[in-house]
């Protein structure tokens, strides 16, 4: 059976349909930009404050797909060769960037950096067959299991600071912990995955404004914020397809649907925060365009998961507000096609065969009692 990062890297094949001209047009726009922006001297898809941009990379293997001799594969391969410089080979766990590597180590070694990682590394192994990715992957998967998890569910953002649920870094720390879980068929990490979204909900979850960040009292620590409906949404709808949970849907559901009432700048993006004034209206905030791709990736997803169109169309509605900032966009540009890639090819990974990999352990215990009632 084809793994989840299998399916996500062919995710281009198995589109329910065409590519419609404008999706796909601003699809290879936004792909040229990218690539436009590769740098050798930098190390590839990497800013010039050396922060290896992970959308970039998985981005081009998105459009290698299965083809080994692909320049795109290559341009991923050297980005995520030089990320590796990045690894603490020690202690575990990925420095978010260089100026982190060299100062406080600890302080950089974030759930978000390394769970986007942990994916890439499965993408790369599963595209190349290399082993030593796949090496590199148990290395994150550990340091996230041994420093970042938290027991009761969920992770903390950093292995130094305050141990606060973020829902934002929560969301791709689960995602990642959800595609690991996968890729090795283990139940016991998924049941983690799901245990953490509970309480990530449980926690930050208010119904009039979405997902908030409490402090260890309980109290508000911050104003509801647009990257905490959009990750947690993204890994909600991933639980929701791997897993089959209901609830996991309707949670994703009631993120979009947040996003649409609260957060939608009159059709024309969304907002970073949306603080509700006394008239129950919403304060002006500013929008930022990589936090946007991240929404309009989202609801994409949310409309491949529901079949509801209305998602999709608020999707590309929020590209609307950043098209004539296009030629500017560089390594920011990857996000979006993400999303653009999204608007016109359906596609979700299936859910994996999960009782597969308990089986041979339920052929034991089964035999075990026979013998037992056998020998009464």
């Amino acid at each position: 059976m084809p793994t989840l990062v299998t399916l996500l890297l062919l995710a281009q094949t198995s589109a329910s349909g065409p590519a419609g001209p404008t999706a796909g047009d601003v699809y290879e726009r936004l792909s040229a930009r990218v690539e436009a922006a590769y740098d050798t001297g930098r190390g590839g898809f990497v800013s010039k404050s050396k922060v290896p941009s992970e959308s970039a990379i998985e981005l081009a293997l998105l459009r290698a797909g299965n083809r080994p001799d692909d320049p795109w594969r290559r341009k991923a391969i050297v980005s995520i060769d030089w990320m590796r410089g990045l690894l603490d080979t020690l202690g575990g766990g990925y420095a978010s960037s260089v100026e982190r590597r060299e100062g406080d180590g600890a302080l950089g070694k974030r759930a978000d950096a390394n769970g986007r990682r942990l994916e890439l590394l499965l993408a790369a192994a599963a595209a190349t067959g290399e082993s030593s990715y796949l090496a590199d992957a148990r290395r994150v998967a550990d340091f996230l299991d041994r420093v970042l998890l938290d027991g009761r569910g969920g992770f903390v953002t950093a292995q130094v600071g305050d141990r606060d649920l973020e829902p934002a870094s929560n969301g791709i720390a689960i995602h990642a912990w959800l595609t690991w879980a996968a890729s090795r068929l283990d139940r016991s990490t998924r049941e983690f995955a799901l245990r953490s979204i509970d309480r990530v909900w449980e926690t930050c979850w208010d119904k009039t404004v979405g997902l908030i960040r409490r402090n260890n009292f309980g109290e508000i620590s911050s104003e509801p914020r647009l990257e905490d409906q959009v990750e947690m949404g993204r890994a909600c709808v991933l639980a929701a397809r791997l897993c089959g949970r209901p609830a996991d849907r309707e949670r994703a559901v009631a993120l979009g649907d947040l996003l649409i009432a609260r957060y939608e700048e009159e059709h024309a993006g969304f907002r970073t925060s949306a603080v509700p004034k006394r008239n129950g209206s919403i304060q002006k905030a500013g929008q930022d365009s990589g936090e946007n791709a991240r929404a309009a990736r989202f609801l994409a997803e949310l409309a491949t998961l529901t079949g509801e169109t209305r998602y999709r169309q608020a999707s590309m509605r929020a590209w609307n507000a950043f098209a004539k900032k296009e030629d500017k966009l560089g390594l920011n540009a990857a996000d979006w096609a993400l999303a653009a890639h999204s608007w016109s090819v359906h596609s979700l990974p299936a859910a994996p065969a999960w009782a597969k990999a308990v089986e041979p352990e339920r052929q034991a215990r089964k035999k075990s009692v026979t013998i037992g009632l056998g020998h009464n």
